[in-house]
Parts: C-alpha cells; sequence; structure tokens
C-alpha cells in the first residue's frame, strides 16, 4: 500500500490522465508510466501493466462521456477495437520479452514523433468528402487496430495518439467524432493489453485504482474542455508536455 504521500502523488497523475483522456481522446499511459516509474519507482514492465489497467476504466468512462454528445462511431470502434484486441495480447507478450531499457527509450521516441505529428497535423473539418462510406472502411479500420494494438501491448499506452489522427486523416473523421471513437476502441485493446501483463504478474492493481480514482474527477471537465477551446493551442499544449516527459524517461537513470 503506498504511503500518504506516493498515494497523493498518484492521485495527482491520475488527474492528468483524466484531463487527457477528455480533451484528446487517448488512454493517459503518457503520463502513468512516468509517473509509476518516477513515483514508485516500478521497473517499466511492472509499470506498463499498471498503466494499462488504470487505462481500460479511464477510457470507458470518457468513451461514455463522448457517447452522450453522439461523438462515437460504435461500427468503426468496434473494427479498430476488435483488431487491437487480438494484436495487444501478443504484443504484451513481446514487451515482457524485451529489455526495461529499451522499452524506455523506444516509449521516449514514440512520445517525440506523436509531438511532432501533433504540431504539424492540420484540423480536418467535416465536410461532404466524410461520406458514410469512407467511415465504413473496414479494412483501413482493422489496419489502424493493428497499430493501436501493437502500442497497447509493446509500450503500455493505450494507442489513442495513433488511432485519433489516422481516423480523421484516413477516415473523414471529425476531431471529435475520431476522439470518441478511438476511446471506445482503446476499451478493448487496453483489455487485451491488461491480460496479457496480469498473467505475468505485472500489474500493481492498487496503485491502477488510485490513478482511475483521480482520473474519474477530471474526464467530465476534459471532455467538455475538448469542446470549446481552440484546437491549435491544446495541439501546442499536448505537444510540449509530450516533449517534457519524453526528456524525463530519457535521461531517467543516466
Amino acid at each position: 500500500m503506498p504511503g500518504p504521500t506516493t498515494t497523493i502523488a498518484l492521485l495527482a497523475v491520475g488527474l492528468g490522465i483524466g484531463l487527457l483522456a477528455g480533451l484528446f481522446g487517448i488512454g493517459g499511459g503518457i503520463l502513468a508510466i512516468p509517473g509509476l516509474t518516477l513515483l514508485l519507482h516500478l521497473d517499466q514492465h511492472l509499470a506498463q501493466g499498471t498503466s494499462l489497467a488504470t487505462i481500460v476504466p479511464t477510457t470507458a468512462f470518457a468513451a461514455y462521456r463522448y457517447a452522450r454528445r453522439d461523438s462515437v462511431h460504435w461500427r468503426a470502434a468496434a473494427w479498430v477495437g476488435g483488431a487491437a484486441l487480438a494484436v495487444g495480447f501478443a504484443s504484451a507478450h513481446l514487451a515482457l520479452a524485451l529489455p526495461a531499457r529499451l522499452l524506455r527509450s523506444l516509449f521516449a521516441l514514440f512520445l517525440l514523433y506523436v509531438a511532432v505529428r501533433t504540431m504539424r497535423h492540420r484540423s480536418a473539418a467535416a465536410t461532404t468528402q466524410s461520406t458514410r462510406a469512407a467511415r465504413e472502411q473496414a479494412p483501413t479500420q482493422a489496419g489502424i487496430g493493428g497499430a493501436v494494438g501493437l502500442l497497447a501491448g509493446l509500450l503500455g499506452v493505450g494507442g489513442g495518439s495513433i488511432a485519433t489522427p489516422a481516423l480523421v486523416l484516413l477516415c473523414g473523421f471529425p476531431q471529435q467524432l475520431a476522439q470518441g471513437t478511438s476511446l471506445a476502441a482503446i476499451v478493448l485493446s487496453s483489455s487485451a493489453g491488461t491480460l496479457g501483463y496480469a498473467l505475468a504478474g505485472s500489474v500493481d492493481w492498487m496503485a491502477a485504482a488510485i490513478l482511475f480514482a483521480g482520473a474519474a474527477a477530471t474526464v467530465p471537465a476534459g471532455t467538455a474542455l475538448a469542446h470549446r477551446l481552440p484546437e491549435l493551442h491544446l495541439r501546442r499544449v499536448f505537444a510540449a508536455l509530450l516533449c517534457v516527459i519524453a526528456v524525463l524517461e530519457l535521461t531517467q537513470g543516466l
């Protein structure tokens, strides 16, 4: 059982996770993993498994909040999430066989890549080209799900940072619909990854529960802000946060 100071710190991290889930349609592993390694000094494998265990209920709650605003495409979520489910379990086993330092470096480089893509991404407003047929492209959505599942199991993140822009760029989804659909799909992919880590004993359930307690408090606020704040401002803040976390990950243990 974490001490009072650590518990408060984990709750604070959880608050950030909930905001990220609501604001950007991502699971929050980019905060959970550094928080667990820095605060509880968990090894990378245990931190990733615990992160996924936190992501499952957090994204389920956030997806519910988006669904109340009609911002979830359930058919696409099923294709993305189903493919991610199939890949996520296997990739979790692969991650457990890799050195922790390698995983940490891969995770940091992944964050930097997402930061660059976030800054360069241009908003894609819904147009007549975003047809119903485009949204029903099952093979494309299954391919997105495969990438999401790989990230979920290998790096301990939900994969929303890939699913959301992919749904916008490849399937013509408006940003809010892409985020809500991504959250619904992440529930499946994170569940598969969590199972893989749990079977290997690499989940700290108490830490996951504390993180979710914090996340549940801020998901509604994050969802509301996603529909109010300028998208460009949100992207810049998000990209800056990714860069800071990536530097912390790369420098830890040096």
